[in-house]
């Protein structure tokens, strides 16, 4: 039987092991029907440190998957900031030093739609509420005076400023830059390191184990959550971890902090994962606004990156039906979650079918560059 562990770290996300469960049996119910396939999920099982995992069979390819969820999801909810005051106090500090502390040579590299999904909620907590409290007074103000002119304002713009928030998640976002503008200064609660400690823990002890395949599985912030994970792994193993490890980022926004000047323990921590010898497979497209796509996630180290790094495009285009491919890139947030779903088509990078069945993950790139230079072959010459 083939038997291969998973460890998957998700991103700052306040839901848990339940909501990943649910998503995970969901996209294998749907990878069953394109497929014809059988994998059967199992049931969430409790595991120290809000740590959760269940069974991942399939029995045609005589092949089982221990996946390993490492909840942070508690501390997440600690660090998600409640009051609106608050909120706006330290949406104005983390965009100062992301402003001032980014290297913008790097920066300017990042694909567009990344920086404007960036600092669009921050400019809309803080600049529009001036410039439309503003408008808005000037016009109320003419017809009824200047109290109830800034009353009037004030409603209108608090009412204006919390419906293209949630329109554009923006509330979720301001705690993501809040969040990781705590983490590039090293402010982060005791409780969250020792529970990163723990992660490394648990994967170490995983690698003498009699596994075909272990996959350290990383999406959204759990990228940048895995460096001090990985940087603290590969120090246990004197730099070189087993053939049958690998690093998975999907959606990875490494750079985010990886760029700034003042993030000195995580520059530490990403040196020493750069100059590693591991598998690190790195899946980013350039329509999800949330991920830095096809940067070398160690673009700022000094020595030249010696972990052997494989980025490429899932190019969800090529597995999605026209429709369905312009409704989900009509809701870009969402779409940074298609790397863990299943398309109308199934591409050999499909989630459940590395997480499942006898193929490593090797194999699923070898498939995934085969289906691409078939492509290239089958088009037309001009």
């Amino acid at each position: 039987m083939f038997r291969r562990k998973i460890f998957y770290l998700s991103g700052f996300d306040p839901r848990g092991a339940r909501f990943y469960h649910q998503l995970f049996a969901e996209q294998a119910a749907r990878f069953n029907a394109i497929a014809g396939r059988a994998v059967e999920v199992g049931k969430r099982e409790k595991q120290p440190q809000n740590g959760t995992s269940w069974a991942v069979r399939d029995d045609d390819a005589d092949a089982v998957t221990d996946y390993q969820f490492l909840g942070w999801d508690d501390l997440v909810r600690d660090h998600w900031v409640r009051s609106p005051a608050m909120l706006l106090a330290k949406t104005i500090i983390a965009y100062f030093n992301f402003v001032t502390q980014l290297d913008w040579h790097i920066v300017r590299r990042f694909p567009i739609g990344v920086r404007i999904a960036f600092f669009t909620p921050g400019v809309t907590l803080i600049v529009l509420p001036l410039l439309l409290g503003a408008l808005c007074w000037l016009g109320a103000a003419a017809l009824l005076g200047a109290g109830w002119g800034a009353a009037i304002a004030l409603m209108l713009t608090t009412a204006a400023i919390t419906i293209i928030l949630r329109r554009i998640r923006g509330l979720w976002l301001l705690r993501f830059v809040i969040f990781n503008d705590a983490l590039a200064r090293d402010r982060l609660s005791a409780e969250l390191h020792a529970r990163s400690e723990y992660f490394t823990d648990l994967i170490a002890a995983s690698l003498d184990e009699d596994w075909d395949e272990i996959l350290f599985v990383t999406h959204s912030n759990g990228s940048i959550m895995a460096i001090p994970v990985m940087a603290r792994l590969l120090a246990m193993r004197g730099g070189k971890l087993p053939d049958n490890f690998t690093f998975v980022t999907l959606g990875s926004c490494i750079g985010l902090i990886g760029n700034r000047r003042d993030s000195a323990h995580f520059h530490a921590a990403l040196e020493s994962v750069g100059q590693g010898d591991f598998r690190w497979v790195d899946i980013g497209s350039i329509t999800d606004i949330i991920c830095i796509a096809n940067i070398d996630p160690c673009v700022s180290c000094k020595l030249p990156r010696r972990a052997r790094l494989h980025q490429m495009s899932p190019r969800w285009f090529r597995y999605s039906d026209p429709a369905t491919y312009a409704a989900r890139k009509a809701d870009r947030h969402n779409t940074h979650f298609d790397y863990l779903r299943s398309l109308d088509r199934l591409s050999p990078l499909d989630y459940i079918g590395v997480s499942s069945g006898a193929r490593t993950i090797e194999g699923a790139i070898a498939e995934f560059h085969a289906d691409i230079d078939l492509d290239a072959r089958q088009a037309p010459s001009s």
